[in-house]
């Protein structure tokens, strides 16, 4: 049974709501179109390695959850079965990376996506591929407590 119906900005919002991992590291949704959704994140101290530069853990992350909210956008339920990330240029405390997720083809169940990640300056840190797979079910159901993730 269907949940009710949301918007994809409702829905990734929602997600991103009730998502631990994604309030620990600050990660907010600032825009979400059909085609793309776009995430950003404050690079802390915490974040850094002992080299003062942030871990690429912490960009694949936002790159991640980007693609992630990108599949999210058709209420479907998805979840990453690959990804690569490239990592061209290192980020700092107090750079703010923004990530946008954009699918760029779908199937039936599979999607291919591609992040593209940069920092306040417009310079390009991080570009991830990856793939998702549909699951079957609805994330509105998933949401409302009517379907579950198996």
């Amino acid at each position: 049974m269907a949940g009710r119906e949301r918007s994809p900005d409702d829905t990734v919002r929602e997600l991103i709501a009730r998502d631990t991992a994604c309030q620990l590291l600050g990660i907010e949704i600032v825009e979400v179109t059909p085609d793309h959704v776009v995430a950003r994140m404050t690079v802390t101290e915490h974040m850094c390695n002992g080299a003062g530069v942030c871990q690429g853990g912490m960009i694949f992350t936002l790159a991640d959850t980007a693609m992630a909210m990108s599949a999210s956008t058709t209420d479907e339920m998805a979840l990453a079965t690959t990804a690569s990330i490239d990592w061209v240029r290192s980020a700092y405390p107090g750079d703010v990376l923004t990530a946008v997720g954009t699918m760029r083809w779908r199937a039936r169940r599979p999607s291919l996506h591609d992040v593209v990640v940069t920092n306040q300056n417009g310079e390009e840190i991080a570009f991830l591929s990856g793939r998702m797979q549909r699951l079957g079910g609805t994330i509105s159901g998933f949401l409302d407590g009517t379907e579950t993730l198996s």
